[in-house]
């Protein structure tokens, strides 16, 4: 089975995910997608760009869980042999199901977060611009900036992300 996504990101065009859906138990959705060869380069390339990916790691394969009752879902990279390159969260509105189809709203922050511990808030300047550009509601900055607050928080109890795991 698939699950298709739609993530809207403010001022900018919808994208759509199709998706293998590995659950869906009204508290979480969870899907997993192993990448093509293609995707598996064009999303190694990007992530070494932006310093956080090692030489040595390919992207393989990306297990995502979105949440109905969390502003913010947890995706898992795993490289081409299954082992876990990072954790990764969008900042997002809350997960809604209508007719079958998934949405959400990407609230520009984002976390990168290595097994060892590497905890790296993402795109600031991003949300800044949002915020100017007249994108970001003020409830939306709020909950965005409420959210990175509490996760960092949860980070530095040893919480999350595996609270959001199980």
């Amino acid at each position: 089975m698939l699950a298709t996504i739609h993530y809207t990101r403010p001022g900018k065009d919808i994208t759509i995910y199709t998706e293998g859906l590995v659950s869906d138990d009204e508290r979480r959705l969870q899907t997993y997608t192993v990448f093509p060869p293609e995707t598996q380069i064009a999303l190694t390339e990007a992530l070494r760009q932006q310093n956080l990916m090692s030489g040595a790691q390919r992207a393989g394969a990306l297990r995502k869980h979105y949440f109905y009752a969390e502003p913010f879902n947890v995706l898992e990279f795993f490289d081409t042999g299954g082992q876990l390159i990072a954790y990764y969260s969008d900042l997002t509105t809350y997960l809604t199901k209508v007719d079958g189809v998934y949405h959400l709203t990407d609230l520009w922050l984002d976390i990168w977060l290595t097994p060892e511990g590497d905890f790296r808030e993402l795109d600031w300047d991003e949300f800044e611009d949002a915020i100017r550009a007249g994108h970001a509601t003020a409830e939306w900055q709020t909950l965005a900036r409420d959210t990175m607050q509490r996760l960092r928080a949860e980070f530095a109890a040893g919480v999350y992300p595996a609270r959001y795991l199980t």
